[in-house]
């Protein structure tokens, strides 16, 4: 769980119990969005029965002196757990923009995130979960392995997974570590974002996650991982890695 959702969480904590559906401020941020002085960004929702989910998710922004109206902000998906916001400079103008995330529930560890800017005195969403590019594949290879491949680069990655266990490998593989067949794995689509701060840029940058699979969702192997960076016009990915989970903490 990420620290904007341990934030959520406890400011869920001391909302009063409500028998019905009530529209509550989940949390508010103050800095510099527009330019001008200070504003004030609350994030509301719906809650039922003092639940984690919440539904009809917007985010406003006002002038923190005047408490004018500066926009109102609702996300295509508007409805998760645990949602937060974080302001922080991800263009690298000196202003800060609205990181908005929440969890999707179930056992996947899904989220949904959205970066909105309105530097330029208008609401515009610079990076949105739903719209990056799917690059990966994968599949399982001869020699125990699972193959990860990446279409935007001659980039291949090998997975040992002999650990697995004799009865997972039976199903797959010859004795001579051939497969049986062709069997292919997957990747899922974006999983979770990370936002961290990078000193020698004096701006935050984003971490994006896929999950990688095997013959079923709970058969996880690790991540994807693309370390991506605000070129001025959206967020372009300079450096990719896999990350395997270690023999202790697989699915």
């Amino acid at each position: 769980m990420s620290i904007l959702h341990i934030a959520a969480a406890m400011l869920l904590s001391v909302l009063p119990a409500a028998a019905h559906e009530t529209q509550v401020q989940i949390m508010e941020r103050c800095g510099c969005v527009t330019g001008t002085g200070e504003q004030r960004v609350r994030l509301y929702g719906t809650y039922e029965n003092k639940g984690l989910y919440a539904t009809d998710i917007r985010i406003t922004v006002t002038q923190a002196d005047s408490s004018e109206e500066i926009a109102t902000i609702v996300p295509e998906q508007n409805a998760g757990y645990l949602p937060a916001i974080l302001l922080a400079d991800f263009t690298g103008d000196g202003l800060q923009d609205i990181f908005l995330g929440m969890d999707s529930g179930g056992s996947g560890g899904f989220g949904y995130y959205y970066i909105y800017d309105l530097s330029a005195g208008e609401v515009s969403k610079i990076f949105d979960f739903g719209q990056l590019p799917m690059p990966y594949a994968a599949e399982y290879a001869d020699g125990y392995r699972l193959r990860v491949t990446d279409s935007t680069e001659p980039t291949e990655y090998s997975l040992d997974i002999h650990l697995r266990g004799a009865e997972y490998l039976d199903r797959l593989y010859n004795a001579d570590g051939t497969l049986k067949a062709p069997v292919g794995a997957d990747v899922s689509a974006v999983n979770t974002v990370l936002p961290f701060f990078v000193n020698t840029d004096d701006r935050f940058h984003l971490l994006v996650m896929r999950r990688i699979t095997g013959l079923y969702n709970a058969d996880a192997f690790g991540y994807t991982m693309e370390f991506m960076r605000y070129d001025g016009e959206r967020f372009a990915s300079y450096f990719r890695c896999v990350s395997v989970y270690g023999t202790d903490t697989q699915n």
